[in-house]
């Protein structure tokens, strides 16, 4: 039976590469009545699953040339799938056919969907966390793209495998820092060792959402992670939501876009780039503001908010010298304190605001929030 099922998987696999290839070899086989060309989508998903599949298995396998058996449970994957095009052609179905073989989930945070541009080569990951291996994948967009009749592993450049878990990696920074100019991830490393550590690590679901959407984890968006947990604990949003203006950018606000679901698409979100003049002329009291929250009112009037600061901890992690391995180490401590955010997220000042005036009124060109809050010094900040 095993034998079968083995059987009946390799020939739907090899009729979808079948179909695919005759579909770039002569696309006008799928033209409706001399009309633009249409593809019929099953073959374009087959394929795709199959490319998906094809990494997995790939995985598995050097894995096994190791002498390394891993079980699913301990795979986390992680692809930029969905995201990078080939040709035009969206990825998405490679994460069926990498879940298909692995065994990873969304549910179980073990299928890690990571950000990217559509341009940017597509690429999986497989972490095996009891080993602390890790295999990469890239695939070779110019054959997929030209159509060539190669079996569906020869789509990819040959496998990456090094051991990435954060013991091994923090007990030798200079080999990984060679390694990263290198690019033995192609450009990914980074990405790759934090998001794998951090799901290792038990990373909440809050994190991870917002790890996916940065594309990858460091102590910025850590912080981002820490604000938007306070806010839900101390400062719950109406039924409105919240609105939320950055009055310091940075990786944070890719956390709080995730988690708190105001964004600039829904008129929800503002930032601004202070200069370091800007900066200098706030108040003492200000000089570390961040972000400005607002929120309506619970009577169902006007908009009350609160100004917000991230108060950096000093973390028992070794300065090393290597900006791999000194984040590293941070990003893992930061996430052992997710449950205590008032720790590091200050309130610099509550307020409401004037009847009429929403805090869009306030995000307008020409206006600072801050000086409209009495925290700037007199004659400074004049946009």
């Amino acid at each position: 039976m095993k034998s079968a099922r083995g059987l009946k998987k390799r020939c739907l696999g090899r009729v979808a590469l079948c179909g695919i290839l005759l579909w770039m070899a002569c696309p006008g086989l799928w033209a409706a009545d001399g009309g633009e060309t249409t593809v019929d989508p099953s073959w374009e998903y087959e394929w795709w699953k199959r490319v998906g599949e094809a990494a997995a298995e790939s995985a598995l396998g050097s894995f096994e040339k190791m002498g390394l058996r891993p079980r699913k449970a301990d795979l986390v994957v992680m692809t930029n799938a969905g995201y990078a095009e080939v040709d035009g052609r969206s990825t998405q179905a490679v994460l069926d056919g990498l879940a298909s073989v692995t065994g990873s989930s969304r549910g179980r945070h073990s299928l890690v969907e990571v950000h990217s541009a559509p341009w940017a080569p597509l690429w999986c990951a497989v972490y095996d966390r009891s080993s602390g291996w890790n295999v990469y994948l890239e695939l070779d967009p110019s054959r997929a793209a030209a159509g060539k009749e190669t079996a569906v592993p020869g789509l990819f450049r040959p496998a990456v495998m090094e051991r990435i878990d954060s013991e091994h990696v923090l007990a030798h920074p200079s080999s990984w820092d060679l390694k990263i100019k290198n690019k033995v991830f192609g450009g990914n490393e980074f990405r790759i060792l934090t998001i794998a550590n951090a799901v290792a690590a038990g990373a909440p679901t809050a994190a991870v959402r917002a790890v996916e959407f940065h594309d990858h984890y460091c102590p910025g968006v850590a912080s981002g992670i820490l604000m938007a947990q306070y806010l839900k604990t101390h400062f719950p949003p109406g039924e409105g939501g919240y609105f939320v203006h950055a009055v310091k950018p940075w990786c944070k606000e890719d956390a709080l876009l995730v988690l708190l679901n105001a964004t600039p698409g829904k008129r929800a979100y503002a930032v601004d780039y202070p200069t370091k003049e800007d900066e200098a002329g706030r108040l003492p009291e200000a000089a570390e503001a961040a972000t400005i929250v607002y929120r309506r009112q619970k009577d169902g009037g006007g908009w009350e908010g609160r100004v917000l600061a991230f108060s950096w901890a000093e973390t028992p992690c070794p300065k090393t010298g290597s900006a791999l391995m000194d984040k590293l180490c941070a990003d893992l401590w930061y996430l052992k304190q997710m449950e205590h955010p008032e720790r590091y997220v200050k309130v610099l000042k509550d307020f409401r605001l004037p009847d009429g005036v929403s805090p869009r009124d306030w995000a307008g060109p020409g206006v600072d929030p801050l000086k409209m809050l009495g925290l700037m010094q007199t004659g400074k900040s004049e946009k």
